[in-house]
């Protein structure tokens, strides 16, 4: 685990029920808050063995503003403990500005894209399956509350040059890109595993649209036969039915070529989300920040550097509440 505090039940959360969502008053003057890159961790072998098994979260509070981040198990069940920790964070807090993954922090506030997105995926609930996961309460309750929402990923472009400067080719991104799609696929149903017979046809389109968004010459894995053989080369076995999520995982000493790949794209996704998350405090936004449990574990000991020690709610049964979290302590001394 990171430094963050383990919390008791129904400590101090009681006391900043009802605050505004501007900076909590503390006393002093608020000090202007510094990113702590270096403090980001590689997300190893180690590190995810000590992940929670179950979406979890850390709060900090400063003298600008307060911060929760969730770190979600991706999922898409509305009676799953992600969705209930993101919707328990609204109903204990209110925030001035949602994070979410997934979309370049370029779209802007309230991008118009992500919304359609949400509202369509709002439209296909069935039951309680929800396309698109943590992202769609987590948009719906910012809207709900009046917080704007930002995407928090830099541009693809940005991404592409710093692996490059690792060594990488464009394949390598352009192949990564394209595989990291193949668990949401199976999430969304929309194939069964690495050999259901639909997945060249997703895959064909899903090179395309990265070769797009990369600006990649159309030489680099032309056709779903090369990005096939860029797999074969990369992982060291075909794509079939034994294909596993932790192909597109981000650890540095994974046993797969794939996670190398990830592991430098997440490297460089990491630095510009804390620094995003960072200004938005420092420019006095509490702000919720919803990205999967890895993220949180890479984050947590820059945040706690930059911030102090947060507070760790972890869901171990759905009827965990926010509240059960020591999210401050009135006595203690507050950035």
């Amino acid at each position: 685990m990171t430094r963050a505090k383990q919390c008791g039940v129904g400590m101090i959360l009681a006391s900043l029920m009802g605050t505004t969502s501007t900076a909590i008053e503390y006393a002093g003057v608020p000090r202007t808050l510094t990113p702590e890159t270096d403090a980001l961790a590689d997300f190893s072998i180690a590190l995810r063995d000590r992940q929670p098994p179950s979406a979890f979260a850390h709060v900090y509070h400063t003298k600008r503003a307060t911060l929760v981040w969730i770190g979600a198990k991706h999922e898409t069940k509305t009676d799953s403990l992600t969705f209930k920790l993101v919707n328990d964070a609204f109903r204990n807090f209110s925030f001035d500005a949602v994070i979410v993954e997934g979309c370049p922090h370029s779209w802007g506030p309230d991008p118009e894209q992500l919304f359609d997105y949400v509202v369509s995926a709002n439209a296909s609930l069935q039951g309680n399956f929800q396309r698109g996961g943590e992202t769609v309460p987590a948009v719906n309750g910012a809207q709900a509350q009046g917080a704007t929402v930002f995407c928090g990923e830099p541009t693809d472009l940005e991404i592409k040059s710093r692996v490059l400067q690792l060594g990488f080719s464009e394949a390598d991104v352009l192949g990564f890109y394209t595989l990291r799609s193949i668990p949401q696929w199976i999430r969304e149903r929309r194939i069964r595993d690495g050999a259901d017979e639909r997945i060249d046809f997703l895959l064909g389109i899903e090179i395309e649209k990265n070769r797009t968004r990369l600006d990649i010459d159309a030489s680099a894995l032309p056709t779903v036969d090369a990005w096939k053989a860029w797999y074969v080369h990369t992982n060291g076995r075909p794509l079939s039915a034994d294909f596993s999520t932790e192909e597109a995982g981000p650890l540095i000493d994974g046993p797969f070529g794939s996670n190398a790949v990830a592991a430098a794209i997440s490297k460089a996704r990491a630095v510009f989300q804390h620094e995003l998350v960072i200004s938005k405090l420092n420019e006095g936004l509490s702000t919720l920040v919803v990205y999967g449990a890895s993220h949180l574990m890479i984050h947590a000991p820059a945040l706690d550097v930059s911030l102090g020690d947060g507070c760790s709610v972890s869901l171990s049964t759905a009827e965990t509440k926010f509240r059960d979290c020591i999210v401050a302590n009135s006595q203690k001394t507050q950035p």
